[in-house]
C-alpha cells in the first residue's frame, strides 16, 4: 500500500521535476569521473599527478566560494541559484569536451576550466540542502530526501555504466559532452519552479549574513563535530576514489571498464541505501551514520591488497549503502534542527568545512603513489579514515542527537 507521503510527493509537480532533474544530472555525474580521469591519463606525458592537479583545481575554488554561495542562495532563492549554476556549468563542461574531441586538451587548459566549474559548484552546493524543504512540507522531509537520493543514485548507476562504454567506444570527449547536456536539462527543469524558493532578506549586509551564519554554525556542537570529522574523511575519500582508484584500475582491473564496474557497484549501493533510508528510523541518527561509515576503510583494504575485482565491487556496494544512509540522515538532521531562513548559510559552512581538505587529498594522491606506492598509499588512507571517524565519535552532542519525532504515515510501504 502506498503511504501518505508517497502519494503526496508523487503527485506534486515541483517534486516530480526535482526528481527528474536529479536523475538526469546524476547520469552526467556518473559519466564525468570516468571520462575525465581516463581522458587525462591518456594525454601525452600525463601522470597521476596531472590528474591530481586538474581535480584539485576544481575542488579548491569550490571550497572558497561556498560561504558566499550560501548567502546568495538565501538571498536570491535556492532554485534560481541551482538552475543558473547548472546551466553555466554545462557550458564550461561542453568546452572541456570539445577540447578532448579536437585533440587540443592540455593540462593548463583543463586546470582553468576546472577552476571555473569549481567556483560554480561553490554556488550550487549550499543551495541544494535548502531546496527540498522549499518544495515539500516538513513531515515529508525524510522520505523526500530518500526518494531524491533514489533518483540521484539511479542516475549514477546508469551514468557509471554509460560512462565506461562511451569512453571505451567513442573517447572521453563524447562522454564529457553527454555530461554537459545533463547539466543543461537539469538546470532548465529546476528553473521552472524557481518561485518555490522564496528569497530570505535579513536586512544585513552580505558580511553580516556571513557572520550570522558562522555564529549559528558553531553554536551546534554536533554539526561542528561532523564537519571536523568529515573534513579529514573527504580528503581521504576523494584521493582514493578519484585518483588512486583509477590508477589501480589502469594497472590491475582493465582500465575504464573495470573502474566503471566498481563505481557502478557503489552507485547500486547508494540506491539501496536511499531506499533503506526511506524506511529506517534511527533514534540517534548521527551515531548510527558514523558507525556504518567504517565500511569505507574496509573497502580501501581490499584495494590495498588488489583483491579480485568482484570483491572490490562488493566492498564498493557496501560503502555506497553506508554513505547514502549517512547522507540522508545528515540532511534530515540539518533540515529539522537548523532555522529554515539560515539553512543555506549553515549548509555552506558545513560544505566548506567538510570539503576544505578535499583539494589536498586530490593534490597529494598522485605524488603519494609515486613516493610510497599504491599499496602503502591505500593502507595510509584506511588508517586516516578510521582516526577521523573515531575523532567524530568523541563528541557527546553527536552521539546523543535524537531524531525529530517521526510521522509514521511517511514511511514507504
Amino acid at each position: 500500500m502506498m503511504s501518505i507521503s508517497t502519494r503526496v510527493l508523487m503527485t506534486d509537480r515541483k517534486f516530480q521535476k526535482l526528481f527528474i532533474a536529479r536523475t538526469i544530472s546524476n547520469i552526467g555525474n556518473g559519466i564525468a569521473p570516468i571520462a575525465l580521469a581516463f581522458g587525462i591519463l591518456d594525454l601525452e606525458g600525463a601522470t597521476p599527478t596531472s590528474l591530481s592537479l586538474v581535480l584539485a583545481a576544481q575542488a579548491l575554488p569550490m571550497v572558497i566560494v561556498l560561504p558566499i554561495g550560501g548567502v546568495i542562495a538565501d538571498r536570491l532563492g535556492r532554485a534560481r541559484v541551482i538552475a543558473a549554476s547548472d546551466i553555466a556549468i554545462s557550458l564550461v563542461v561542453a568546452v572541456m569536451g570539445l577540447l578532448f574531441i579536437t585533440g587540443t586538451a592540455t593540462i593548463p587548459l583543463l586546470v582553468v576550466l576546472s577552476i571555473i566549474s569549481g567556483a560554480l559548484n561553490g554556488l550550487w552546493y549550499p543551495a541544494y540542502p535548502g531546496l527540498v524543504p522549499d518544495v515539500v512540507d516538513d513531515e515529508h522531509l525524510q522520505p523526500a530526501n530518500a526518494y531524491i537520493s533514489v533518483a540521484s543514485n539511479a542516475g549514477l548507476i546508469v551514468g557509471s555504466a554509460v560512462g565506461g562504454l562511451l569512453v571505451a567506444l567513442f573517447g572521453s570527449g563524447v562522454a564529457i559532452m553527454v555530461d554537459s547536456a545533463s547539466f543543461l536539462v537539469a538546470g532548465f527543469l529546476v528553473f521552472t519552479f524557481r518561485h518555490a524558493s522564496k528569497p530570505h532578506t535579513s536586512g544585513e549586509s552580505m558580511l553580516g549574513d556571513l557572520t550570522h551564519g558562522w555564529r549559528l554554525f558553531i553554536s551546534y556542537k554536533w554539526v561542528v563535530a561532523i564537519v571536523l570529522s568529515f573534513s579529514v574523511a573527504v580528503m581521504v575519500i576523494r584521493g582514493v576514489e578519484e585518483v588512486m582508484g583509477p590508477v589501480l584500475a589502469n594497472e590491475s582491473y582493465g582500465g575504464p571498464a573495470g573502474w566503471a564496474f566498481v563505481l557502478g557497484s557503489m552507485s547500486v549501493g547508494l540506491l539501496i541505501g536511499a531506499v533503506v533510508a526511506s524506511k529506517i528510523h534511527a533514534s540517534r541518527p548521527l551515531l548510527f551514520g558514523m558507525i556504518i561509515s567504517f565500511a569505507f576503510p574496509l573497502w580501501v583494504l581490499s584495494l590495498a591488497f588488489t583483491a579480485p575485482l568482484l570483491l572490490v565491487a562488493i566492498g564498493a556496494l557496501i560503502w555506497g549503502i553506508a554513505i547514502e544512509l549517512f547522507m540522508v540522515l545528515w540532511f534530515t538532521a540539518l533540515q529539522t534542527h537548523i532555522p529554515r531562513e539560515a539553512l543555506s548559510r549553515v549548509s555552506a559552512y558545513d560544505a566548506m568545512g567538510s570539503l576544505m581538505f578535499g583539494p589536498i587529498g586530490l593534490a597529494l594522491a598522485g605524488p603519494l603513489i609515486a613516493f610510497v606506492g599504491l599499496k602503502t598509499g591505500f593502507l595510509l588512507a584506511a588508517g586516516i579514515m578510521v582516526l577521523a571517524l573515531l575523532g567524530g565519535l568523541l563528541s557527546k552532542s553527536l552521539r546523543d542527537l535524537r531524531a525529530a519525532p517521526r510521522n509514521t504515515d511517511a514511511i514507504l510501504e
